[in-house]
């Protein structure tokens, strides 16, 4: 009898710490569960901000290029003796060049083109110059 009342209490203590431990370990498990989470957002985020930032320098990118592209353009017609380049405006998107304006001839439209054309990076032209009415 004597061992059962030492036996009680010391199992109810050993219970008591298992049931402690259990919680500790759950808590543990949730602790870990939830750093876990975390670290993924965290990981997601970084990523989504690195995609964001490459994004945003291929466009910057791709803005230094049209406008490289659209002053050598520029610069080639402005080279050229038979053109008037004040007459000839050029835009540049996405390699896409835009001639606009007015010209004295349809050579003159043609060389201008032409002109374009040899700059490197121009993936396409559209020729919207016009012959200029005599007036």
């Amino acid at each position: 009898m004597k061992n059962f009342k030492m036996a009680l209490p010391a199992s109810l203590i050993a219970l008591s710490m298992l049931t402690i431990s259990g919680c500790s370990e759950a808590e543990t498990e949730k602790a870990e569960s939830k750093a876990e989470n975390a670290m993924q957002e965290t990981k997601d985020a970084a990523q989504k901000a690195q995609s964001y930032t490459e994004k945003k320098a291929e466009s910057a990118a791709e803005y230094v290029d049209d406008a490289v592209i659209t002053t050598k353009v520029k610069a080639v017609i402005f080279e050229d003796d038979n053109l008037s380049s004040m007459n000839i405006n050029v835009e540049t998107s996405n390699g896409i060049v835009q001639l606009s304006g007015f010209v004295e001839s349809e050579a003159d439209i043609d060389t201008a083109e032409n002109l374009a054309a040899t700059v490197k990076g121009v993936k396409d032209i559209e020729n919207n110059l016009q012959v200029r009415e005599e007036q």
